[in-house]
Protein backbone atom coordinates (compact mmCIF):
# COMPACT_ATOMS: atom_id res chain seq x y z
CA UNK A 1 0.00 0.00 0.00
CA UNK A 2 2.88 2.33 -0.09
CA UNK A 3 2.22 2.80 -3.69
CA UNK A 4 -1.12 4.75 -2.26
CA UNK A 5 0.51 6.85 -0.63
CA UNK A 6 3.17 8.24 -2.56
CA UNK A 7 0.52 8.69 -5.40
CA UNK A 8 -1.43 10.74 -3.15
CA UNK A 9 1.95 12.19 -1.84
CA UNK A 10 2.68 13.29 -5.51
CA UNK A 11 -1.05 14.60 -6.39
CA UNK A 12 -1.28 16.35 -3.73
CA UNK A 13 1.94 17.86 -3.70
CA UNK A 14 1.28 18.90 -8.28
CA UNK A 15 -2.61 20.51 -7.06
CA UNK A 16 0.14 22.78 -4.27
CA UNK A 17 1.76 24.19 -6.99
CA UNK A 18 -0.69 24.86 -9.42
CA UNK A 19 -2.24 26.60 -7.03
CA UNK A 20 0.44 28.66 -5.68
CA UNK A 21 1.27 29.63 -9.20
CA UNK A 22 -2.30 30.68 -10.04
CA UNK A 23 -2.60 32.83 -6.45
CA UNK A 24 1.36 34.36 -8.15
CA UNK A 25 -0.35 35.24 -11.13
CA UNK A 26 -3.55 36.50 -9.51
CA UNK A 27 -1.51 38.31 -7.00
CA UNK A 28 0.75 40.08 -9.91
CA UNK A 29 -2.50 41.26 -12.27
CA UNK A 30 -4.32 42.48 -9.22
CA UNK A 31 -1.25 45.19 -8.65
CA UNK A 32 -1.40 48.29 -10.70
CA UNK A 33 1.11 48.67 -13.25
CA UNK A 34 2.45 52.03 -14.57
CA UNK A 35 4.88 54.22 -12.18
CA UNK A 36 7.85 53.85 -10.60
CA UNK A 37 11.38 52.91 -12.60
CA UNK A 38 10.06 50.21 -14.98
CA UNK A 39 7.48 52.59 -16.22
CA UNK A 40 9.39 55.18 -16.61
CA UNK A 41 11.81 53.21 -18.43
CA UNK A 42 9.20 52.13 -20.82
CA UNK A 43 8.18 55.78 -21.52
CA UNK A 44 11.99 56.81 -22.23
CA UNK A 45 12.61 53.51 -24.74
CA UNK A 46 9.16 54.33 -26.50
CA UNK A 47 10.54 58.48 -27.32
Amino acid sequence: MWYFAWILGTLLACAFGIITALALEHHEDSQPSGGGLDGERAENELK
